[in-house]
């Protein structure tokens, strides 16, 4: 150690020194060792923290944006789930719709049945004949041009209403075809004029009726929106029929007697009126009949939904 070679050794006492020097290192070297040795392990650990303080930043800074996308993310979950209640009761109401309609063409077939019936029964002159017969084509044109303006001023009305529509005018359409292809038949009746006038009577009365019913049948959606919402469900457990009422501002079922749910719905009506939304589910595997659901809904809704206040 200490060697200084092609140099002088200036120190005192370098005679006796040399012999110590050569084998063991001096207590200067080694501090200056040590404090080398501190001062680079004190560099990387300042390095390394100022690293970490960067990592620690840039964490905080990423949950933060997590945090607000993860809030962003909750409130359109929360406007996706309104939507998609809103959008159920649109579909229970297009059904409901069209199973108004269904019952009112079932009743407007019988009619026609009877109808087609009375009239071969019947009979007059050949002139008179074909001026009740184009007193009807008249009276069926201008239920077509209503139809038409009615379909046009209400331009965002469901498919499956303008389809009842299609059907509605097919039937009448078949009517008139029966009509004129009865003529022959009721050309040989003779004694049965007056008979024919009342049918003639009746079936304009029928046409106005059916008219009046599809002009309310083109009235505005239900909705939710705005509305306080009261859920009803109905099953039939074990031949058992079991109500549950869920109630404003609720998240869990309760089961109720009928009686009871009914007093409970029409204290709701009385409280709120127009504003009372009834939500009725049937669940899957209710147990319950096509014809017993439809009738439980129908007379909760009747009863007390805002939208069927009006008698409906």
């Amino acid at each position: 150690m200490h060697q200084f070679r092609g140099f002088n050794d200036l120190r005192v006492n370098r005679q006796n020194q040399s012999s110590e020097t050569s084998i063991w290192p001096s207590f200067t070297d080694i501090m200056t060792v040590i404090l080398m040795v501190f001062m680079l392990t004190m560099v990387v650990v300042i390095i390394k923290n100022a690293d970490l303080i960067n990592q620690i930043r840039l964490s905080r800074s990423m949950q933060a944006e997590s945090e607000t996308a993860l809030r962003n993310n909750v409130q359109v979950m929360a406007d996706l789930r309104l939507r998609n209640t809103d959008l159920e009761e649109a579909v229970r109401s297009a059904r409901m719709e069209i199973i108004l309609l269904s019952d009112e063409m079932a009743r407007l077939d019988d009619n026609l049945e009877i109808k087609a019936a009375a009239i071969a029964r019947l009979a007059g002159e050949k002139e008179e004949l074909e001026e009740n017969l184009r007193l009807i084509k008249m009276q069926m044109i201008a239920k077509d041009q209503q139809l038409d303006d009615a379909q046009a001023m209400i331009g965002g009305i469901r498919d499956e209403a303008e389809r009842a529509n299609r059907e509605l005018s097919q039937q009448l359409a078949q009517l008139l075809s029966q009509l004129e292809a009865n003529e022959t038949t009721m050309l040989t009746l003779t004694d049965q004029k007056t008979d024919l006038e009342l049918a003639l009577a009746r079936q304009r009365k029928d046409f106005s009726s059916l008219e009046d019913k599809y002009l309310k049948l083109v009235r505005p959606a239900r909705s939710s929106q705005g509305k306080q919402v009261v859920s009803v469900q109905f099953l039939n457990i074990d031949g058992e029929p079991r109500y549950l009422l869920k109630d404003l501002e609720k998240t869990t079922w309760n089961p109720l007697p009928k009686e009871v749910l009914f007093a409970r719905l029409k204290l709701l009506k009385d409280e709120l009126g127009t504003d009372l939304y009834i939500k009725v589910v049937i669940p899957d595997d209710s147990g319950l009949s096509y014809n017993e659901a439809w009738d439980f809904t129908k007379t909760i809704l009747s009863q007390f939904d805002y939208y069927y206040t009006d008698g409906w």
